[in-house]
């Protein structure tokens, strides 16, 4: 099995990652609470001419161990508009902050389903009547579907807030965001008004894992099979079910155009890993991961850096040539034979699902990649993946 890598190579990159800082190269990770205090005045000022039917204005900390009671609330059938701003800091040292769509997490009632906010200005239409209620849980921090925090899961030394402004419309988002926009100066209106018109809906058939939570990442291509990336200060990944036995002739094959890697340093420690891949999860719970990289050689294999990820992911280089980007490469691979040799030991019986990866969260960046024709296939069948 590869192993995550240490040493002098891990030493080299973190200094490089600390210089970044130092030169203040990276980007805030969403407004900041001064931008949320700026548009509470403006809500006061022209609030009700929009449209305003109630706002609740709420700080959230690292640390959070239930769920915060807004007291907010809304019906059936309501609109609303959370407008976010802050971030949690996990690492003073290469400048780790996790904005709100990295971990703010929302529901309607205490038995509502939860969903984390996709855009750091959402618009929501409340499918329950009931509370808004409100949590703070770092990437793959829960417990399970049902909303329970894990009590393994630590934030130790975060600080930081997330401050969330809660508006509900009398008439609907669109006619309130609208009524909004020409007074505000903070850029929120705008940015909840793109949001609201034109949202990023995944491929019929994919869904993101519920631990990482929904996004506005992928989206349907140009054509059949076509999906398009794009992650900005976030994290996904898109999964779909792909039942297929994995033996000597199984082949994984696909298309991709990696035209933005979100990442300038080397991938292969926890505060550069961010990266642009596809994968396949096999029947053991073990997955393997097909990246670009932006300096590590082809053919690089490494096991994933991240605590709550490195038992069960392996990352393996086949594209780091930045010449390619922005062209269309084919790629073909023997599943089976990889796996021997990027993992090891008894092999699983079956391929069960295949996933794009997308991570942008700890430097902040973008990247961007599309992905066609991808196929499963050996010598009895083929499975095409739309």
């Amino acid at each position: 099995m590869a192993m995550p890598t240490t040493g002098l190579p891990a030493l080299l990159t973190l200094g490089r990652a600390i210089f970044h800082r130092l030169a203040n190269l990276r980007r805030a990770a969403g407004p900041s609470l001064r931008h949320i205090d700026l548009f509470s005045i403006t809500l006061a000022e022209k609030g009700a001419p929009a449209g305003v039917l109630d706002t609740r204005s709420v700080d959230l900390k690292p640390g959070m161990k239930e769920w915060l009671s807004t007291g907010f609330m809304i019906d059936e059938g309501q609109e609303m508009t959370l407008f976010t701003g802050g971030d949690v800091s996990v690492s003073r040292l290469v400048d780790i902050r996790l904005g709100p769509k990295a971990v703010l997490w929302f529901r309607i009632g205490r038995d509502g389903p939860m969903s984390k906010i996709v855009n750091v200005n959402q618009s929501i239409k409340a499918e329950r009547q009931g509370e808004l209620l409100l949590a703070l849980s770092p990437p793959g921090g829960w417990l399970n579907e049902a909303g329970d925090f894990n009590p393994s899961v630590v934030w130790r030394g975060a600080t930081g807030c997330i401050r969330v402004m809660a508006v509900k419309w009398a008439k609907g988002a669109e006619l309130g965001l609208t009524a909004l926009l020409p007074p505000d100066r903070t850029g929120l209106t705008k940015n909840a008004v793109l949001q609201h018109r034109y949202p990023r809906h995944v491929p019929e058939g994919w869904k993101y894992l519920w631990s990482l939570g929904e996004g506005e990442i992928y989206m349907p291509g140009s054509g059949p099979g076509h999906i398009s990336c794009h992650t900005d200060r976030d994290v996904g990944i898109l999964q779909i079910p792909a039942d297929f036995p994995l033996d000597a002739t199984t082949q994984l094959s696909w298309k991709w155009c990696a035209t933005l890697l979100p990442s300038a340093l080397r991938e292969d420690i926890q505060p550069t890993h961010d990266y642009l891949s596809i994968a396949v999860e096999f029947d053991n719970g073990l997955d393997l991961t097909y990246m670009w990289s932006s300096e590590l050689p082809v053919d690089t294999i490494f096991q994933c850096p991240l605590p709550w990820w490195i038992d069960r992911e392996t990352h393996w280089v086949i594209r780091s040539n930045p010449h390619q980007l922005g062209s269309w490469l084919p790629e073909d691979r023997n599943i089976l034979s990889d796996y021997a040799r990027a993992i090891g030991g008894a092999a699983p019986a079956r391929i069960v699902k295949i996933w794009l990866i997308a991570n942008s969260l700890f430097q902040r960046g973008e990247g961007k990649c599309d992905y066609s024709d991808i196929l499963l296939r050996n010598r009895e069948r083929q499975l095409a993946i739309k």
